[in-house]
C-alpha cells in the first residue's frame, strides 16, 4: 500500500512536472528569447483543455449512440466505461486531441498577433491578460462548450485500458514527460540558429533588426503561434490527467507559475526552466501537505488561497533580488563560436 502511494505521488509529481516545464518552455520563447510579455498564458493553456472536452465527449456520443444528455454524470461514466474496453480508440482520440490542440494553440496565438503586437510590451502584457479573462467568463457562461459552470467530465486517461493503477499513472507520466522533453529539444535547437539569434536581436532593440532587413512583426507572430502551441499542449495533458474540464480552473494563477519559473530559472535558459519547474514541483507538492495538515486547526482566515500568497511573494523576492534568475543568461552556441575555439586550441 505505501509502495503504491509512493509511485503513485511520484508519478503525479512527474506530470505536472511536464505540463509545468511545457507551459513554461512556451513562456519562455516569447518573454526570455523575443521580450514577448505574455499574462495570457491561462488562454493558451485552457484551449489545449477546451479542446479535449468539446472533442471527447462529443466523439463518443456519436460513435456509441449515448442517449444520455452529454453534461450528466451517467454519460461521463458510459465514456469511462467505453474507455476501458476500447484501448486503441482511447489512445488515437488522445493523439488526435493532441494535434487538434497545437493547431488551435498556433491558429490563436497567430491570429492574436495581429492586434497585440502593435501594442507596446505593458500594454500587450494587460491586452492577453484582459483575453485569458473574458474567454474564462464566456465559456463559463456558454454552455454548448463544456457545460458552461459545471465543467464537464468523463475524459479519459488514454492509458485507463491499463488495470494496473501504478502502470497506468506511470505510463501517462512517461507519455508527458516524454512530450516535454521533445518540447525542449525542438525550442533549444530553435534558440540556438541564426533564427534564434534574430529573436535576441528583436528582444534587445527591434528597431536596429527591422533596419537590418528582418520582418520582425512576421517573427514575433510566428514565435507567439509556436509558444501558444505548446501552452495549448500542456492545456490538454492537463485535460486528461485530471479527466474533468472546469472554466474556473484556468485562473491567472496558471499565468503566475508560468513566470515564477522562467524567473525562477533564468530568463532565456532553458535548463533553468527545468529546474525552476522541479522546484515548483517540490514547492507546490509540499505546500498541498502542508496546507491539507492544517485544516483541521481553527485558523482565523482562509487557508485555500494561501498556495497563491506564498506564490506570489516568492516571486516578488525573485524580481527584488535575483531579477535575472537564478541561471542567468547564458551566450547562443553557434557554429562560428565553435570554429573559432577549434582553430584558437590547434594554433596553441
Amino acid at each position: 500500500m505505501i509502495y503504491a502511494d509512493v509511485v503513485s505521488l511520484i508519478a503525479t509529481s512527474i506530470t505536472f512536472f511536464s505540463i509545468y516545464f511545457i507551459l513554461s518552455l512556451s513562456l519562455n520563447l516569447e518573454y526570455g528569447f523575443t521580450g514577448l510579455p505574455n499574462f495570457g498564458k491561462a488562454f493558451f493553456f485552457s484551449l489545449g483543455a477546451y479542446v479535449a472536452g468539446t472533442l471527447i465527449p462529443r466523439v463518443y456520443q456519436v460513435l456509441f449512440n449515448i442517449q444520455q444528455n452529454i453534461c450528466s454524470a451517467d454519460a461521463a461514466t458510459l465514456r469511462i466505461q467505453i474507455a476501458r474496453e476500447e484501448p486503441i480508440l482511447t489512445l488515437v482520440l488522445f493523439l488526435i486531441s493532441l494535434a487538434t490542440s497545437i493547431f488551435f494553440g498556433a491558429f490563436m496565438g497567430f491570429i492574436l498577433s495581429y492586434p497585440s503586437l502593435k501594442l507596446r510590451e505593458d500594454y500587450l502584457a494587460i491586452s492577453l491578460l484582459i483575453i485569458a479573462e473574458i474567454s474564462r467568463v464566456f465559456v463559463r457562461t456558454e454552455p454548448s462548450l463544456i457545460c458552461g459552470n459545471n465543467g464537464i467530465g468523463g475524459i479519459p486517461n488514454p492509458f485507463i485500458w491499463i488495470n494496473d493503477p501504478v502502470v497506468k499513472e506511470l505510463s501517462y507520466a512517461t507519455t508527458s514527460v516524454s512530450i516535454a522533453m521533445l518540447s525542449y529539444i525542438y525550442i533549444e535547437r530553435l534558440v540556438n540558429s541564426p533564427y534564434g539569434r534574430v529573436l535576441k536581436s528583436i528582444r534587445d532593440d527591434e528597431l536596429i533588426s527591422r533596419l537590418l532587413g528582418k520582418l520582425t512583426h512576421r517573427v514575433k507572430g510566428e514565435v507567439l503561434a509556436t509558444a501558444s502551441a505548446l501552452s495549448a499542449v500542456a492545456g490538454c495533458l492537463y485535460a486528461f490527467f485530471i479527466g474533468f474540464v472546469y472554466p474556473d480552473d484556468f485562473i491567472i494563477i496558471w499565468t503566475m507559475y508560468a513566470w515564477l519559473i522562467v524567473l525562477l530559472g533564468g530568463l532565456a535558459n532553458n535548463k533553468g526552466v527545468i529546474i525552476g519547474s522541479a522546484l515548483l514541483v517540490v514547492i507546490d507538492r509540499g505546500l498541498r501537505i502542508v496546507i491539507s495538515s492544517w485544516l483541521m486547526y481553527n485558523i482565523p482566515f482562509d487557508i485555500s488561497y494561501l498556495r497563491g500568497i506564498i506564490f506570489s511573494l516568492l516571486l516578488i523576492a525573485i524580481l527584488l533580488f535575483r531579477p535575472k534568475g537564478v541561471f542567468p543568461e547564458k551566450p547562443l552556441k553557434t557554429i562560428a563560436e565553435k570554429t573559432v575555439k577549434t582553430m584558437t586550441t590547434t594554433d596553441n
